[in-house]
């Protein structure tokens, strides 16, 4: 009867250390939402001044972040991506599944070295500062400081080149 009691308390224990983990990712899917849509806000800021049908537009859309571990069925991460599109070209940027320690990551897919490896976003706290990080192979990721100057380098590299 002694070991049933223990598995009773080993089950209890679980449950109890099962509904603090759910409560913390909760807690902590709320800074990451507020993170990226704050990012999203930015972003919009920045291009404001060059928004233009046709030529330069966002659309922010609801989004359930998963992963290979995380499938979409059972993700409680809702967040949004955000699609720009600048000369018919579009370029997507969308929440992965939230890392270890709270770090944010976003991938960002469309523009031309996503071929030759991968291009995200990433924000780890207590930091509120984003960075652009390009993975290629094995080596160690370039990281840069990720502002408005940076992001328009990046999509001018989509605008098509006059070869007159």
């Amino acid at each position: 009867m002694d070991d049933i009691r223990q598995l009773g308390e080993m089950l209890r224990h679980y449950a109890d250390s099962e509904a603090h983990k759910k409560q913390q990712h909760q807690a902590q899917s709320l800074v990451w939402s507020e993170q990226i849509k704050a990012l999203y806000e930015q972003i919009g800021q920045w291009l404001a001044p060059v928004l233009a049908p046709d030529l330069l537009t966002l659309n922010r859309e609801s989004y359930v972040a998963h992963g290979p571990s995380v499938p979409v069925e059972t993700s409680g991460f809702k967040t949004e991506k955000l699609t720009l599109t600048i000369t018919g070209k579009p370029v997507e940027f969308v929440p992965d599944v939230m890392g270890v320690g709270g770090l944010v990551s976003l991938s960002i897919m469309g523009l031309a070295s996503t071929r030759h490896g991968s291009i995200s976003l990433v924000c780890q706290p207590p930091s509120v500062q984003w960075q652009w990080r390009r993975t290629n192979g094995l080596k160690d990721p370039d990281t840069f400081a990720f502002d408005a100057d940076f992001l328009a380098q990046q999509l001018q590299s989509l605008i098509p080149r006059d070869r007159g």
